[in-house]
């Protein structure tokens, strides 16, 4: 353990130790700053979310139903013709902080996910960033909430798509991650991308 000596008011010196852990961790890559937290510790002001989705946006949908405004067959007339997003494509949505839209999953496929849709979305998060002047941005480790991608592979899709990537946005990136294990093995691997 780190030991530091500091003088108390009495003019004696107070032995103080860092204890490691903690339920933030930070870091430089790739000229970003990234934070790993949990959801509840949103460590700075975001300017977009990430949200992992289907091609048909159904996981991100709001789950209360309300009478619709238009006639029925109308909808059903729409929801015929409605083309799905392709897999690995992030859609914008407006709001403050702007929802990004990962499209991770195909409902259609089984598994529903796949590692190259996961780095094509990434990769195009980077994108939306420099594209729309995005400074912050939180993203969940996509690929694991609604599928069983690992907490490694995804570090290593993210260190690719953050070295990877010729734009200078986001400086800010908040990865969220769901418990401390999930963070502690964040931190070593994207670590050994910084000394990369």
């Amino acid at each position: 353990m780190n030991e530091k000596h500091r003088l108390d008011g009495g003019g004696r010196r107070a032995r103080l130790r860092l204890i490691p852990g903690g339920r933030t961790r930070r870091l430089r890559l790739a000229g970003r700053t990234i934070v790993l937290a949990p959801e509840k510790d949103l460590p700075f002001d975001l300017d977009a979310l990430v949200f992992e989705e289907d091609t048909y946006r159904i996981m991100s949908a709001e789950p209360e139903w309300a009478p619709p405004e238009e006639h029925p067959l109308r909808i059903m007339h729409d929801l015929h013709r409605y083309a799905p997003d392709r897999p690995g494509t992030v859609v914008v949505q407006a709001g403050r902080p702007l929802r990004l839209l990962a499209i991770v999953h195909d409902v259609n496929c089984e598994p529903t996910w796949r590692r190259e849709w996961v780095a094509a979305a990434l990769h195009n998060v980077f994108r939306a960033a420099d594209r729309h002047g995005l400074v912050s941005i939180g993203l969940p480790l996509l690929g694991s909430r609604h599928g069983r991608l690992e907490t490694r592979t995804f570090v290593d899709l993210l260190g690719a798509a953050s070295a990877n990537n010729p734009g200078r946005l986001p400086l800010r990136l908040w990865v969220i991650v769901p418990d401390p294990e999930s963070g502690r093995i964040m931190f070593e691997g994207l670590k050994s991308w910084k000394g990369a």
